[in-house]
């Protein structure tokens, strides 16, 4: 009896163990089986997941294709007052502004000519740009070059400025007033000559025309300059700044060599410096990795940093020209009521008499109704070829000239002055 004990309880010792090795085998299988599964899941998660990202770089992509598509075709269709509407230059006359033009300063080797390229790529989508890769600035020659000349606007290359030389403040101002023109070839004085310490005297004295002049700037500075960095670029700039403020150009600032900041806090002091050297507000300096032979691959984040500075430097020079037409606009006012006065001076003849030159008279009714100086300046210089100077000799006439005011509402405000001063019927 003591045997069989013995014997069962072996027996019932093997039945167990094999239990719990079966059992064990089970779980060993089960915790495979789980693990797989769970790869499974993790492996069709980041799948999806991949997908999802992929899908979203490639949604991305195309939203950024056709924003830089959409950009391109409103720069080709640009017309001027697109940016601040042509309401907003009632009253002043701007017939005369058939284009815009940019210019593009800074120091030699900053990436002026690179900026230009970058954006003529970004516009025309080609392969590479007309501006040459590189400008020695110093030989004693600026030629000026328009780019971009199939466009309302211009880009306007100005090759290397702000290199320390003689005084740069009167050929700055040539440039801006449209003393020189594309092409005009100007004699920059060595440093250390005796020109070099004379200021330069201007080149043209003639009247340029509006278009010719520049009605935006863009700078373009390099972030590692230390000139930049150590603060000498303010304050060399100043006189710059001071002509663009009197001008009312708010100018635009490329900073290119971003790489060689190796931290925000580097980016940050690099802006900074940038907006307190070229006057632009930190909003309008821009970070821009320009294509270079290194980099030549078409990219669309850096297109889109190019309309973006277009965009806003076009917006700037909107503004500009408002300014500046306003002032012109003053300036002709403060004239025509210099001249009424001188008028209205004891023994003068008075500008509501029938003997007042026709000139006196439009200008008194055109302080009235408020209508633009080209307009005026327009008809007397064609009553003028006629010989009709005096307000009688214009009422005398009017039936054969009243078609000189094309403007039928003026047409009709001076008829009607005519007929209240009984000159006729």
């Amino acid at each position: 009896m003591r045997e069989q004990e013995a014997s069962r309880l072996a027996r019932e010792r093997e039945r167990r163990e094999l239990e719990e090795r079966n059992r064990i085998e089970r779980e060993k299988k089960k915790e495979e089986e789980r693990r797989k599964e769970q790869y499974r899941q993790q492996r069709q998660t980041e799948q999806a997941q991949e997908k999802a990202k992929i899908e979203e770089e490639r949604r991305k992509r195309l939203l950024l294709e056709n924003e830089v598509n959409r950009r391109r075709d409103e720069l080709f269709k640009y017309e001027f007052g697109s940016k601040t509407t042509l309401d907003s230059f009632r009253g002043l006359a701007i017939d005369d502004v058939t284009k815009v033009r940019i210019g593009v300063f800074g120091p030699t080797g900053s990436g002026k000519s690179c900026f230009i390229n970058t954006c003529e790529r970004a516009v025309r989508q080609t392969k590479k740009g007309s501006a040459p890769d590189s400008t020695t600035g110093n030989e004693g020659t600026i030629i000026l070059q328009d780019y971009l000349y199939e466009m309302f606007f211009r880009l306007v290359d100005t090759r290397g400025f702000f290199n320390y030389n003689a005084n740069e403040t009167v050929e700055f101002e040539d440039i801006l007033e449209g003393r020189v023109k594309p092409g005009d070839n100007l004699l920059r004085p060595q440093p250390g000559t005796k020109k070099a310490k004379a200021a330069p005297g201007r080149i043209k004295d003639d009247c340029s025309e509006f278009s010719d002049k520049l009605h935006g700037v863009i700078i373009v500075v390099k972030a590692n300059d230390s000139r930049l960095t150590e603060g000498r670029l303010k304050a060399y700039l100043k006189p710059a700044r001071d002509i663009l403020r009197r001008k009312g150009i708010a100018p635009m600032t490329v900073v290119t060599h971003r790489d060689t900041l190796h931290t925000d806090e580097a980016c940050d002091n690099a802006r900074d410096a940038a907006s307190s050297a070229t006057g632009s507000s930190l909003d309008h300096v821009f970070f821009m990795a320009n294509y270079t032979k290194q980099n030549s691959e078409n990219d669309l984040e850096t297109e889109r940093m190019a309309f973006d500075i277009l965009h806003y430097a076009l917006l700037s020079a909107e503004r500009a020209v408002k300014l500046m037409k306003q002032k012109l606009k003053n300036a002709e006012e403060d004239e025509m009521m210099h001249e009424l006065e001188k008028h209205s001076i004891s023994g003068r003849v008075a500008p509501d008499s029938a003997n007042a030159s026709v000139e006196v008279f439009l200008r008194q009714l055109q302080k009235e109704y408020q209508w633009s100086s080209n307009s005026v300046r327009e008809v007397v210089a064609k009553l003028s070829k006629d010989d009709v100077t005096s307000v009688s000799l214009l009422a005398q006439c009017w039936k054969d000239v009243k078609n000189y005011f094309v403007l039928i509402g003026m047409r009709a405000m001076v008829e009607k002055e005519l007929k209240n001063r009984g000159l006729i019927p």
